[in-house]
């Protein structure tokens, strides 16, 4: 379990200001606060001086403790590296975070205010996060790394990306001729129980295969006791169900509340059409970033397809970790890595060892939760790789800078910039005498 092997510290820190849609918040002054855990290793002897310092974004509505098991294992199965520490936060909106700060949240949900809080969260702990920085994303968490990357070109020596919501076309959004989807699912599901227990057998679909260590991480951080501000009153709770239940058990609910969990999954797009008029108007003050050619649609996620149109961009190197049951376009995955890290600023992409893309067989989109070790497997032999680079990058950039001068330009400048004319002073004037 994580206690025997790393020593957890929990931290909360305030949010970034000022978030990304003016609706996220009650007020827009309002501060959050972001819940954070800091995974320390139990070393036996002296860290190493390049031991990783991980960075991990977690997926929509799913707890960062859900990935405990697969840090243990990852630690398990170091070799060629070594780990300085693991720091995950909960979005702002969700879990731990989103429960302290229940009483500000309103309903919108940019993607893009995680990547400035983990930069302001880094910045915050700087002293205990040295280099190399390494980046761990899952599902949204992967579009959350990779964007933080974009802020930050320089910020991470390497991407690990599960299964990222990367991708141009949106998802099923369960309107019009569309089938049902998560989307509907996560607004009409039921997010209430009379205990804990039963919450568990309620969701068993969504738990089957998983390791029994995330199974219990589930029950324990999925779900919250009542009361809570959505269901204030525990009474009229338990008169919703049979008689015959156990009256002496604590009602639950989601931890992260259903509307919230939506809204990180879609956002609505209502007002586009004029009443008065019927055409289309985007409304710039709050949608800014609607494409034009789906402005008629009522609802829309950004992120996915503008992350995907910048990827020829990417710094990092960067390891795609894709499941071959996921429901995500896997087509539109592998265009991303044939894109990825290619153009102008990016890392070199594929032809150059860069990016690699490694397909589970078998696996879904919840792969982290089920076959841990067919996860970390391919993340060991990447991390190897990279390591091995930033030490030799290291040493080449040390060997660089020997003998040369902090205070004054090398000979070099004076080789290749012409000296000014004769009598001639600043901008190629004549000078007064």
């Amino acid at each position: 379990m994580s206690s025997e092997k790393f020593t957890v510290t929990e931290h909360l820190v305030p949010g970034s200001y000022i978030r990304e849609y003016p609706g996220s918040t009650v007020m827009q002054e309002d501060v959050l606060k972001i819940h954070v855990k800091q995974y320390t290793p139990k070393h036996e002897g002296p860290v190493p001086a390049d031991a990783i310092t991980f960075i991990a974004a977690h997926g929509v509505g799913l707890p960062k403790e859900l990935y405990e098991p697969l840090w243990d294992e990852l630690l398990e199965r170091t070799n060629g590296f070594h780990i300085h520490g693991i720091w995950v936060a909960d979005v702002a909106s969700m879990n731990q975070s989103g429960i302290q700060n229940e009483d500000k949240l309103s309903m919108d949900c940019s993607w893009m205010d995680h990547p400035r809080d983990l930069f302001l969260m880094i910045n915050h702990f700087r002293e205990q996060m040295p280099r190399p920085l390494v980046g761990v994303g899952h599902s949204f968490g992967g579009n959350i790394i990779t964007n933080l990357a974009y802020l930050h070109p320089r910020l991470f020596t390497t991407l690990l990306l599960i299964d990222p919501l990367i991708q141009l076309s949106p998802p099923s959004m369960g309107f019009g001729t569309d089938p049902p989807g998560p989307i509907n699912y996560t607004l009409w599901r039921n997010d209430v129980w009379p205990s804990r227990e039963a919450a568990i057998r309620a969701n068993r679909g969504l738990i089957h295969g998983w390791d029994p260590r995330c199974v219990d991480r589930m029950a324990k951080y999925f779900f919250r006791d009542l009361p809570t501000p959505l269901y204030p009153d525990v009474e009229a709770v338990k008169a919703r169900f049979d008689a015959a239940a156990d009256t002496t058990a604590t009602p639950v609910t989601l931890a992260t509340p259903k509307y919230h969990e939506l809204i990180a999954q879609i956002r609505q797009n209502f007002n586009a059409r004029d009443p008065t008029t019927g055409r289309i108007e985007i409304p710039r003050a709050t949608h800014a970033d609607m494409d034009p050619l789906v402005a008629s649609i009522p609802l829309y996620r950004p992120e996915p397809r503008s992350t995907f149109r910048r990827l020829g961009t990417l710094r990092p190197s960067c390891l795609w970790i894709v499941g071959g049951a996921t429901f995500l376009n896997v087509d539109e995955i592998h265009e991303g890595v044939k894109i990825c890290g290619s153009g102008i600023g990016g890392s070199g992409g594929v032809s150059e060892g860069r990016v690699k893309e490694v397909i589970l067989p078998g696996l879904g989109h919840l792969m982290p939760f089920q076959e841990i070790g067919t996860v970390v497997g391919p993340c060991v032999a990447w991390l190897q790789q990279e390591m091995n680079r930033f030490r030799q990058m290291e040493r080449e950039w040390e060997e660089e800078r020997k003998g040369k001068s902090h205070l004054v330009l090398e000979e070099n400048w004076y080789k290749v910039l012409k000296p000014m004319p004769s009598g001639r002073g600043k901008g190629g004037r004549k000078e007064k005498l």
